[in-house]
């Protein structure tokens, strides 16, 4: 869903350029996919399945998700972040340990917290 909203941004750059023609494709592998097709289809957004898009002969896809099989995108492709966390990867079964920070990369530089203030 976030990134539909992303794109649907990044998209008003065409508005009204009839030769610009969007279609919008998943490849399936979002975890966080759930309300997306309604998301998409409230808004009157075109939409073919994953399959189908890669094998049309599409000038440009733009994609602000990394996950699925956008190797198999046989044309131009450009990424976009779709907000905070976009680099983050995402899976069905995260290793144990996985989110643990690094030792002291969580430190304030000296001087930027003075706990004895408050308003």
């Amino acid at each position: 869903m976030t990134s539909a909203t992303r794109l649907l941004d990044l998209l008003s750059v065409f508005d009204g350029d009839e030769r610009v023609q969007v279609l919008f494709t998943r490849t399936g592998s979002s975890a966080l996919d759930e309300g997306t097709d309604e998301f998409l289809s409230a808004r009157g957004m075109l939409q073919i399945p994953w399959n189908e898009a890669i094998t049309q002969p599409f000038d440009l896809a733009i994609a602000t998700n990394r996950g699925g099989n956008l190797h198999d995108i046989p044309f131009p492709l450009v990424g976009a972040p779709h907000g905070a966390g976009y680099n983050k990867k995402l899976t069905r079964n995260p290793e144990p340990g996985t989110r643990n920070p690094e030792p002291g990369t969580r430190n304030p530089e000296p001087g930027t917290r003075n706990p004895g203030l408050s308003g």
